[in-house]
């Protein structure tokens, strides 16, 4: 895993500039915006082949817009669906430790202090917790959606578990970079009065899929067996070859 090139190689297409402020653009647009520059990356991603150069990474081109949207639908209605399953059952099992803070903090004294700082402590780590099994199942799920263009197809969970079984360890560092990735992502923008967050979000958004084919290409090469592509992912014209 190479977590440095999922932020660098952002810079090496020679428009970069134009790809981030079109971007920008994309995100300031309610709901399917950010579908769209996923869209966006997974026709980079995943619709060259084996081509990899980040160089000749294709320029965000809101020509294309429709057919980003076609592509990036997918993997955000499983992530939703997931979600609408996932969340609920992670509220449900914090419902004993809110209790107990409730019944804590009631107590009044110095000791229920100390008890209700404990409890809080253990029910912000455990909060954290299941909300990163929930991004690591989530994970492959929306992976499979991106290279299939299928709803139903994606639901594998025989896929999940062979797909985790091979790259757990990377996906939880994944999920550690990501994590201070939008910590900084945050900062920017809080810093900036929010307007730094419209440029340094689809930075975020690239390494994450960056990091997805890291992970698939992993997960390959430790013998896992390939998602069949949709050909939907074959029929965009290729990228202009990169400025001399």
């Amino acid at each position: 895993m190479n977590y440095n090139s999922s932020v660098s190689d952002f810079f090496k297409s020679p428009k970069w500039g134009m790809n981030a402020m079109l971007s920008a653009v994309a995100l300031i647009i309610p709901l399917i915006g950010p579908i769209v520059l996923g869209g966006w990356h997974v026709t980079g991603f995943w619709a060259r082949a084996d081509h990899d150069d980040p160089k000749d990474f294709p320029d965000m081109d809101f020509a294309f817009f429709t057919k980003y949207l076609e592509r990036g639908i997918w993997p955000f209605l499983v992530s939703f669906v997931a979600s609408l399953v996932l969340v609920p059952v992670i509220l449900i099992l914090m419902v004993p430790f809110i209790i107990l803070l409730a019944a804590s903090e009631s107590g009044g004294g110095d000791a229920s202090g100390i008890v209700y700082g404990l409890l809080f402590t253990g029910f912000f780590c455990i909060q954290i917790a299941l909300m990163l099994i929930y991004q690591i199942i989530a994970l492959p799920l929306t992976l499979r959606a991106t290279l299939t263009q299928d709803f139903n197809q994606s639901f594998n969970f025989g896929f999940v578990k062979d797909f985790l079984s091979r790259v757990w360890r990377e996906v939880l560092a994944t999920m550690v970079f990501m994590f201070g990735l939008g910590l900084c992502t945050m900062i920017i923008g809080t810093l900036t009065c929010y307007i730094g967050f419209f440029f340094a979000g689809p930075l975020f958004i690239f390494s994450w899929h960056h990091l997805q084919k890291q992970l698939y290409q992993l997960y390959l090469a430790r013998g896992g067996k390939a998602v069949p592509m949709s050909p939907k992912l074959r029929d965009l014209p290729l990228p202009q070859p990169p400025i001399s």
